[in-house]
């Protein structure tokens, strides 16, 4: 967040907005200094500009790191499972994933707190193959 601080002080007017699709906002940024505010690390190795489509539609509640009520970690579980999906199937338009600890429903998915066992992965992949048309990666290779 500092960084991201510094950011907004050097390109925007030192402001910052988060929105409820726990994405960060910089604004009041100069078409004169876009391009330089592009090039910067941070938002070329954590927080990019244009993320891939299953990134760009995740949401994590805070998980049990920062709520009590929480059954498990949601959000590095939650970035796990999508890069690894992400490796796997191509997916060519948005798909929202939400991740919710507990009943309250922080995450905006359904409500219910759900304990998984076993690997998430294959499970995922094969909702967004048979639901979402994602297209799994080797075929998508194979293809051109």
């Amino acid at each position: 967040m500092d960084e991201l601080a510094r950011l907004a002080d050097e390109y925007g007017s030192g402001e910052l907005r988060l929105t409820v699709e726990q994405n960060i906002v910089i604004p009041n940024i100069e078409n004169s200094m876009l391009e330089k505010l592009l090039r910067e690390p941070i938002l070329k190795d954590r927080f990019l500009p244009e993320p891939p489509i299953l990134m760009k539609g995740l949401v994590a509640c805070t998980g049990n790191q920062f709520c009590g009520q929480a059954i498990i970690e949601t959000k590095a579980r939650a970035m796990k499972v999508t890069e690894e999906v992400e490796r796997l199937v191509s997916v060519s338009r948005p798909v929202r994933m939400h991740w919710t600890g507990c009943p309250n429903t922080c995450g905006q998915g359904p409500g219910g707190g759900y304990r998984v066992h076993g690997d998430l992965v294959p499970v995922v992949v094969d909702i967004l193959v048979s639901h979402f048309g994602a297209v799994p990666r080797e075929r998508e290779e194979g293809e051109d």
